[in-house]
């Protein structure tokens, strides 16, 4: 049996290779940073311990945006895993308003879990704005994450008031 640092390695991995042509559209960075980011912020935020939290934070965006199958995450790291990615990922399908009102109706049933990897994920996002946005554009996108920390903010009363700091250092 693997211990934790293994199968969070392999995460890790796996994240990276299937984000590996991606990039944020803030700066530019690579996408594997964002994921890092939210595993970070779990551990050192929230005090995340859990294994299969912290590997389902480093895929949380890779069935909506990447090839990687629901079999991959199941065989390579577990059914748990794969429900709390799954758990939080966008359907493509539906357009972006439908998408983020689909969120706000169902992140309250959802595990503590998936709410506090949402929260550390809108922690990074909140920083990460590219900058032609305009000021209509970024009140929008805020209105939709404060609705977002709100409803996650008791999984994890430290990343919420991480959330503020970021949302009041982006803007000013």
């Amino acid at each position: 049996m693997m211990n934790h640092f293994a199968l969070l390695a392999k995460s890790l991995r796996l994240a990276a290779q299937y984000h590996a042509q991606q990039q944020r559209k803030s700066d530019g960075s690579p996408y594997i940073n964002h994921l890092i980011e939210v595993v970070d912020m779990l551990v050192n935020i929230a005090h995340v311990q859990d294994e299969n939290e912290l590997c389902a934070a480093a895929l949380h965006d890779s069935l909506e945006d990447t090839e990687i199958t629901k079999e991959q995450i199941a065989n390579e790291l577990g059914i748990c895993v794969l429900e709390m990615v799954q758990a939080l990922t966008d359907d493509k399908t539906l357009s972006l308003t439908a998408r983020r009102a689909s969120m706000l109706e169902q992140l309250p049933t959802k595990a503590t879990s998936v709410q506090r990897i949402k929260l550390a994920d809108i922690c990074s996002n909140a920083t990460a704005i590219p900058c032609g946005w305009s000021n209509e554009r970024l009140t929008e996108y805020f209105v939709w994450l404060d609705q977002v920390a709100e409803l996650c903010k008791n999984a994890s009363p430290s990343l919420y008031d991480e959330y503020l700091k970021r949302k009041a250092s982006t803007i000013k």
